[in-house]
């Protein structure tokens, strides 16, 4: 994005320039999906694509923000922080971001915000995390806010869980608050031990497919699979001793003779404990330069979102079954939760132009919808940028 025309749009909406600029990435899960609220790993990538804050003090003892992506402004006073609650619009991000960061400071200094984003909304990039992140990093920055990273994820969490109504593990505000060019984080979920690792991908790239089919998490399954994950797991604690569905294996699962009783409850175990699994393995493929292998992975982690957890569509079937289907491809599965959003491939570099024109066609052609297809890059976390 080019910030002198932010900066310009900022002067156009405020009557001045900015303070500063901020930006907040999004976020690619490359395996490990619906494991981040059962105690598992997972190995997400922040990606250079994000939203951008454009923030400046002003003399009031208000927030008002535009929004270039939805085009709309909203304005509140910090006295009604405290009773703020949750409307079922975009600024309720802002609201509850601002409600527990600034939850007793005195006389907090008003400012002017404007937020312009070039990550696709509901596609399973994480546009949400990356609200959250990158305005609660902009607050701590400019009100000199005693908050780490790790603190601002945990606050944008608890955001998402209590003040917007989606039951999201840590995963993605993780990614966006800690993320670092040229690699992926695996992140154990539960305890927060993190690991960087580089992303030596020689010769191939990240490359997104967005089917263009809009999921919100609020309204969608993504609670319904929760819980049944929680269910599962009251029965599971019958034959074994654990506190999270990621600390047993597929062959405990498939052994617990309760669990068999209830055959859905059973499949939702089964793919969280091969899908924990499946990071480790990929862990161990990445290290040792063993695309094909990591490809496989992914390809098997679709495969069980599709069928055991039930969370992939037509729309993103279509789109990896194609995707393992062209020259030069070496994985591909839906990421994030599901229900639309997008698809991610491991993809030859020389081949990515044919694949995007191969996958667009045979989309267009079979779902009469264009979808938009772009490489990513692993990329810094949240990081003021001017």
């Amino acid at each position: 994005m080019n910030l002198t025309a932010l900066k310009q749009d900022f002067e156009a909406s405020f009557g001045r320039l900015p303070d500063a600029i901020y930006f907040a990435p999004g976020r690619v899960n490359l395996i490990g999906e619906h494991i981040d609220y059962n105690g598992g790993r997972v190995m997400p990538a922040a990606i250079h694509q994000g939203t951008y804050f454009g923030i400046g003090k002003n003399e009031s003892s208000r927030i008002c923000i535009d929004s270039m992506t939805f085009g709309e402004k909203r304005t509140f006073e910090f006295e009604d922080l405290v009773s703020a609650r949750r409307q079922g619009h975009w600024s309720d991000y802002t609201l509850g971001m601002a409600q527990r960061l600034l939850a007793g400071v005195r006389n907090p200094v008003g400012f002017d915000l404007l937020v312009a984003s070039d990550l696709p909304q509901n596609s399973g990039l994480s546009s949400s995390a990356s609200f959250c992140v990158g305005f609660g990093f902009a607050l701590i920055d400019q009100l000199d806010l005693a908050f780490d990273r790790i603190q601002l994820a945990r606050v944008a969490r608890a955001v998402e869980n209590d003040f917007v109504g989606v039951s999201c593990g840590i995963m993605d505000q993780f990614a966006v608050a800690m993320g670092k060019a040229d690699h992926c984080i695996v992140l154990d979920c539960e305890s927060l031990e993190w690991e960087l690792i580089q992303m030596n991908l020689a010769g191939y790239e990240i490359v997104i497919a967005n089917s263009m089919v809009e999921r919100k998490l609020s309204d969608s399954n993504y609670n319904l699979r929760r819980s049944e994950c929680k269910q599962a797991l009251e029965i599971l604690k019958m034959d074994y001793p654990v506190e999270q569905l990621c600390e047993l294996s597929v062959g405990q699962v498939e052994a617990s003779l309760p669990l068999h009783r209830f055959d859905v409850l059973r499949k939702r175990a089964r793919h969280v404990s091969s899908e924990n699994n499946r990071v480790s393995e990929s862990v161990s493929a990445l290290k040792a330069g063993a695309l094909e292998e990591f490809g496989a992975l992914m390809n098997a982690s679709h495969a069980s979102l599709r069928d055991d957890f039930e969370v992939s569509c037509p729309e993103l079937d279509f789109l990896v079954e194609t995707a393992v289907s062209i020259p030069g491809v070496l994985g591909s599965r839906m990421t994030g939760a599901g229900f639309g959003g997008c698809t991610v491939s491991l993809v030859k570099s020389s081949e990515v132009p044919r694949f995007a024109e191969h996958l667009s066609r045979a989309y267009t052609a079979h779902a009469a919808i264009k979808a938009e297809i772009y490489a990513v890059t692993p990329a810094d976390g949240v990081k003021r940028v001017a």
